[in-house]
């Protein structure tokens, strides 16, 4: 483990193993309500002219390719959440959730009643409408994600879990760095 000024830096080992983590909230620093298992994934830059990569099947697919070679994951037992946390996280689904599979159930259902009653063409527009509320149900959804709350992150090598300004609850209960 390292301590940089803001940085906390942890083994991926020691998230690994159920109990290693402290009992408060890396964010807020309040104890912890709910211990959550997740995977952290460490961010990739590929090289290349990402254009001309995409531009067709077999440049799609090694691209895919490089970035499952190049990509690291590790395993987090017993992350601490706060109430706040588990609030905003519970929220931030609920909203992407309502626009995904509302905007589907809209969508489909426009386009059902427009096809079956006569003289409804401002039901376009609403299947349009619904239709781009689809995407944009990924902005809630990644508010809610686990790395964004805690603020932890994957080393480019997966052997670190790297905590960007910890709650000070949280840091003193960490094993003194070496």
């Amino acid at each position: 483990m390292s301590r940089l000024p803001g940085v906390v830096t942890l083994s991926a080992d020691t998230v690994g193993q159920p109990g290693n983590l402290p009992r408060h909230c890396s964010r807020h620093g309040l104890p912890a309500v709910r211990q959550q298992d997740f995977v952290l994934q460490s961010k990739v830059k590929l090289e290349g002219n990402r254009a001309l990569l995409q531009s067709n099947v077999i440049g799609m697919s090694e691209r895919l390719s490089d970035y499952g070679k190049k990509v690291r994951t590790a395993d987090v037992k017993g992350w601490p959440l706060c109430r706040k946390c588990t609030r905003s996280r519970a929220l931030w689904l609920a909203v992407a959730s309502v626009m995904f599979f509302g905007g589907l159930a809209t969508f489909v259902g426009s386009l059902v009643v427009a096809a079956v009653a006569d003289d409804m063409q401002w039901l376009g527009g609403v299947a349009f409408a619904a239709f781009a509320v689809l995407p944009l149900a990924a902005f809630p959804f990644s508010l809610g994600s686990l790395p964004r709350l805690t603020g932890a992150r994957t080393s480019p090598d997966g052997a670190s879990v790297i905590i960007e300004q910890p709650s000070q609850a949280f840091a003193a209960e960490l094993p003194p760095a070496q």
